[in-house]
């Protein structure tokens, strides 16, 4: 971390300024040491110029595991794609440009691949997460001042009130013990004026019914090197044979649906075909690995901004698989 990020973050609990004390350091980035709360006395540790508000061992643990190995695939810059950017700017619903000089709060950021669209904009970005992703956030970023990353968990989030002029959280909510909660909590952080952007599993039959749900009984409890050889050794067998079911006229998109992997479909971009057996990996993994896989309405995401007093909300459904939202913070919260 740099010394700067100290003048936002807080104590989680108590929502008092916190004390820095360094044991090492280069220039003015902060390698090691330890945030105080005065107060309480809570000490959070600093490590690998990461300050850490939770638990190495936590219900997200599987998520750390999965980006430190697939952050690279997902991150536009490094490929051969455009599918964050693309995502990204869709569900926000503004332009790049619109971004410049703003700050902007990531939650659930895992390994960086919406942090490295907002950044290529020119935001101040202030990302968390849950698992260890945060260090692979870090590493694919090294040196970026405009980064600034803790590890903390959505009900306990370190950063002022208030401070920032666009929210979001994306491909998280839905991992959580409770989704609706959680949303709640990201609202404090919007300041006035501000807007709050999230999206979520759609509850929808045709994805409540999906095969992944009649797995993950089982494979939510497998350890996470013996899930990944078994979804390498599908993903091998099944991609080739989902291609050509695809070629069938007329019904074969559907019929690939049957076939237990996730072959990314283009509903939200292409990926090239060098890399769809990697890509099945990835997904058909982060399918049935989350302790949590909870799917919500799109007129329980618009309850969730309207209980908040937010205005201007626009709810949206993609492909009957992911509901989002977004809304504006009344400009006359605090007065």
């Amino acid at each position: 971390m740099y010394e700067s990020m100290l003048k936002l973050l807080q104590d989680p609990h108590s929502r008092e300024a916190l004390t820095l004390q360094v044991r090492e350091q280069n220039g003015d980035e902060i390698l090691e040491g330890e945030l105080l709360c005065d107060s309480s006395g809570e000490k959070y540790p600093i490590i690998r110029g990461i300050p850490r508000f939770v638990s190495a061992e936590n219900y997200a643990e599987n998520f750390g595991f999965e980006w430190n190995l697939f952050a690279e695939l997902q991150t536009d810059r490094l490929q051969n794609h455009n599918l964050t950017h693309e995502r990204f700017f869709e569900e926000i619903g503004i332009k790049p440009e619109d971004l410049a000089g703003k700050r902007v709060l990531e939650a659930g950021c895992g390994g960086g691949r919406f942090s490295d669209v907002v950044l290529e904009a020119g935001a101040e970005v202030y990302a968390f997460d849950l698992s260890n992703a945060v260090d692979k956030n870090q590493e694919i970023h090294k040196g970026n001042r405009n980064l600034n990353l803790v590890q903390a968990s959505i009900d306990g989030v370190p950063f002022a009130h208030g401070a920032f002029d666009l929210v979001f959280c994306f491909g998280v909510l839905q991992h959580t013990p409770n989704p609706a909660g959680f949303f709640q909590e990201l609202v404090p952080f919007v300041k006035p004026g501000g807007t709050l952007t999230v999206d979520v599993y759609a509850a929808h039959p045709k994805q409540l019914l999906h095969w992944k749900y009649a797995l993950r009984p089982v494979t939510k409890r497998m350890k996470d090197e013996q899930l990944l050889r078994l979804v390498e050794r599908a993903a091998h067998a099944f991609v080739p044979i989902s291609r050509q079911v695809r070629r069938i006229p007329r019904i074969g998109k559907a019929l690939s649906r049957l076939i237990p992997i996730f072959v990314h479909d283009g509903f939200m971009g292409k990926v090239p075909k060098a890399d769809e057996e990697r890509w099945a990996i990835l997904e058909t993994f982060d399918a049935l690995s989350p302790a949590y896989d909870r799917p919500r309405s799109r007129r329980a995401v618009q309850r969730w901004f309207e209980r908040a007093g937010f205005t201007d909300i626009e709810t949206f459904n993609l492909n009957n698989a992911l509901n989002y939202g977004r809304g504006r913070c009344p400009s006359n919260v605090g007065s």
